[in-house]
């Protein structure tokens, strides 16, 4: 059993079952990831701007979820992560819309790619990068999001996307979201009111780290698809030439839609630098009993989720092991779970069964005993 092991995993004991758990991730193993510990290289910030925007992204086909309802997110007890990713920088890759802005700006990534399979999340989180350089505060950004802001929000919709074909599209998922957005905001003032923390939605320092991203042009949203050959891979290589570790994966519950990773997503997410600090988060919301469901974790939704931890560099190895058929679920049952709040860690690799002997090694074996 191969143990990972990093520093920020200590930094937090959600229960007694953590304790020893944290405190063997407190020393970090040199060179646990493949990739190994990436600097920054010393090209400008406009370089790597330029080197970061060329970002490829492969084309979509549209689907059934090009409605309003999967532009928000509907994991509400995200604060779990937040100690986990306190501050780590480097590279940020996530799927889906809002919460990835509440993960980053936790973290502070220094880039964040955004990526979904779904036109009118990509769009959504456009008109968020677009609406962060035009709002200097979370209220003036909140407000964006109104019917009451419609003139000034086609404005702004006209200035940042006049030379994209999209533009009708992007204004039709800004309608749209309407009816959503403002919604799941709620939903975050609710729970962070409960349990006592604070949000880019509600903390000014956060917004700005969010902000002076789209500000400088470091946050960026792209089409893409996990089994694909291109967005994923166009970060990996984008990343490299920066020279930027890609400390934070947030996979959502896609896993859960994926019977088997193909040996596309293998490359896609082995591809990606990562260092002793990099890490992948997700959630999961089968075997409800086995892997229990956040407290509060349903306030979105009939269906609560369970959240889990695993550094990145653990998970590119899974990836790399010759197992025809390997998911999720495979890697769960390594998890070492706090069931009382819902999230676990993954941080060894599952016991390989040991080879059995030969038969005629135990004949002999046998026979051997039997003489004496």
């Amino acid at each position: 059993m191969r143990t990972y092991i990093y520093p920020i995993l200590s930094r937090l004991c959600i229960a007694t079952q953590f304790i020893v758990f944290a405190c063997i991730f407190h020393a970090c193993v040199s060179g646990s990831a493949p990739n190994g510990s990436l600097a920054y290289a010393n090209t400008s910030v406009d370089d790597k701007i330029t080197t970061f925007s060329s970002t490829r992204e492969e084309n979509v086909e549209p689907t059934k979820w090009e409605i309003g309802n999967t532009i928000i997110s509907n994991e509400d007890r995200l604060e779990l992560f937040k100690n986990h990713i306190a501050d780590i920088g480097g590279g940020y890759v996530g799927l889906g819309g809002t919460q990835n802005f509440l993960l980053s700006s936790w973290a502070n990534s220094e880039w964040v790619w955004l990526v979904d399979f779904t036109r009118r999340v990509v769009s959504a989180n456009m008109l968020h990068i677009a609406f962060l350089k035009h709002a200097d505060t979370p209220e003036k950004f909140r407000a964006l999001w109104t019917k009451a802001s419609s003139k000034n929000v086609m404005e702004i919709i006209d200035k940042e996307f006049t030379a994209n074909s999209e533009i009708n599209y992007l204004k039709r998922t800004w309608k749209i979201g309407l009816g959503y957005i403002p919604w799941r905001f709620r939903n975050l003032d609710r729970v962070t009111k409960k349990y006592k923390y604070t949000i880019w939605l509600n903390d000014q320092k956060y917004y700005d780290r969010i902000r002076n991203l789209a500000l400088s042009g470091k946050i960026i949203a792209r089409t893409g698809n996990l089994n694909g050959i291109i967005t994923i891979r166009s970060i990996a290589e984008t990343a490299k030439k920066m020279n930027v570790p890609i400390r934070l994966v947030y996979l959502s519950n896609a896993e859960e839609y994926i019977p088997s990773y193909s040996d596309n997503f293998r490359k896609n997410f082995t591809g990606l630098p990562a260092d002793a600090q990099s890490i992948l988060l997700r959630t999961i919301s089968f075997q409800k009993y086995k892997y229990p469901w956040a407290p509060d974790s349903e306030i979105s939704t009939d269906k609560g989720f369970h959240y889990n931890i695993m550094p990145l560099a653990l998970f590119q190895e899974y990836l790399s092991r010759p197992i025809k058929k390997l998911s999720v679920h495979d890697i769960m049952r390594a998890a070492v779970i706090d069931k009382g709040n819902g999230i676990s860690m993954v941080h060894t690799l599952p016991e390989t069964p040991r080879a059995a002997k030969p038969k005629e090694n135990a004949r002999s074996t046998k026979n051997t005993q039997k003489d004496t």
